[in-house]
């Protein structure tokens, strides 16, 4: 369930710091950084042995950045890289949940700049950012966040007020929105995408909404086409029904038929056509209790929802898993 919206996450600051050559700035140990996370609210791993402030080094409002949480001492430990996360908290308490089951508390943090990036160290003293080649946060990170806050709550409100129109459409309104918000040399560009309704924000799992696609390089905000919003809080918001159609799942054994008819009933709130894909799980895949005993015992049991676009419509997919 989380997979596409993940990817849809990402973000075009992190897309081009991958295509770009790392620039020379400081070297960094083979095995410092030996563990890569991304995300925006929900952590999810994606590789390891990156630079990560070598990764998000361009975007031109740290703002914009993302925010390099770091567990060890030093630049060293595990990382997780959370895109501008809740624009109402501060780097500091971000990565002190982030980090919450290593024991780490947001007193014992502090956040330095890193390029134009954040990264949130363990505190070792007075000049802690200095002493690892980085420079404190500049005056005007706060204010600049904010900023980015205050436009992203309007970019949202404008895209719930859209309803489902054409990405094309969503982005002539976003640029009226801009220049009246004072966003001098911004632009809203059309990206593409397989839905049919503009969209702008997205989640990575939780209820906090942040703007998807931007550059700070390129000054720009992508629209891109999804499905409704609504639709999309419904399915995966929080208490959303996909979360509820996979925990409902694991309450008995269903057969295929049942599930189905069960997933339906589940779903018809929506007003979508429901469709199935029926798989059995990879040799090298589990699933955690209840739903993997259940499966094991040949019951069908439910990954979650899907959107499937077709014909200038969203209808849903389900994703089901059942032993061969």
């Amino acid at each position: 369930m989380s997979e596409i919206q993940f990817v849809n996450l990402l973000g075009d600051s992190i897309e081009e710091a991958i295509r770009r050559p790392a620039p020379a700035r400081r070297r960094v140990r083979p095995g410092r950084r030996r563990h890569l996370a991304v995300a925006l609210a929900a952590l999810a791993v994606v590789g390891g042995g990156a630079a990560v402030a070598d990764m998000l080094s361009d975007p031109a409002e740290l703002g914009l950045g993302g925010i390099a949480c770091y567990s060890g001492p030093g630049l060293e430990g595990n990382v997780a890289v959370v895109g501008s996360g809740d624009l109402s908290r501060s780097p500091v308490d971000i990565c002190a949940d982030a980090m919450s089951s290593e024991g780490v508390t947001a007193s014992g943090l502090v956040a330095c700049a890193d390029e134009a990036a954040v990264a949130v160290v363990r505190r070792t003293g007075g000049a802690t950012c200095r002493r690892l080649g980085l420079a404190p946060l500049p005056p005007g990170y706060a204010p600049s966040r904010e900023r980015v806050r205050r436009l992203t709550e309007r970019a949202v409100a404008l895209e719930r007020s859209a309803g489902c129109v054409p990405p094309a459409e969503l982005a002539r309104r976003l640029r009226g929105l801009l220049a009246e918000a004072g966003w001098r040399g911004w632009r809203a560009v059309v990206r593409g995408g397989p839905g049919p309704c503009g969209r702008v924000s997205g989640t990575g799992g939780s209820d906090v909404r942040v703007l998807t696609s931007v550059s700070s390089a390129r000054r720009t905000i992508a629209v891109t086409g999804g499905m409704p919003l609504a639709l999309e809080e419904m399915l995966f918001g929080s208490e959303s029904l996909g979360d509820r159609l996979i925990e409902s799942s694991g309450e008995r054994c269903f057969t295929l038929a049942e599930l189905e008819e069960h997933a339906r009933g589940l779903l018809a709130p929506t007003g979508r056509p429901v469709s199935f894909r029926v798989r059995a799980l990879p040799a090298n895949q589990g699933i955690e209790p209840p739903r993997g005993p259940l499966y094991e015992r040949g019951c069908a049991v439910s990954a979650g929802p899907f959107p499937v676009h077709r014909d200038g419509r969203t209808r849903i997919g389900v994703d089901v898993y059942l032993k061969r």
